[in-house]
């Protein structure tokens, strides 16, 4: 079981598309103090996976961090979608098709043929 677990099955449980929340409620749910550097740096709130296992914790959970106020030690957490959250967990995403992906941003020289060799025949 890890560190942050219990953020993780709260926010999973959270209803709602945000959940604004004091650092004193985030230690709540945790059952521990968070660390200094969380009081201390925005960064600690990022939302980066690698490395970061209370950032994964809500990550995975499908939430992201928004709103860090760390004069009033205040966190909204935002609900990104289990699309986001399976992308943490490395699961498999359904892909959108790449077909179209660059309509109009490429065009064509007229005349242009794309099936002519384009250097010296290999004999």
């Amino acid at each position: 079981m890890g560190k942050y677990d219990a953020l993780q099955e709260h926010l999973a449980d959270t209803s709602g598309a945000e959940w604004p929340a004091t650092f004193a409620e985030v230690e709540a749910v945790l059952g521990f103090a968070l660390p200094r550097s969380a009081y201390a740096y925005p960064a600690w709130w990022s939302n980066d996976p690698t490395g970061h296992s209370h950032s994964r914790a809500w990550l995975v959970a499908g939430w992201k961090t928004s709103d860090i106020d760390l004069n009033a030690h205040r966190v909204t957490f935002l609900k990104v979608g289990e699309e986001a959250s399976a992308r943490v967990r490395g699961a498999a995403v359904p892909s959108r098709p790449l077909f179209g992906a660059l309509k109009g941003v490429i065009q064509m020289v007229a005349g242009l043929d794309l099936t002519r060799p384009t250097g010296p025949a290999l004999d």
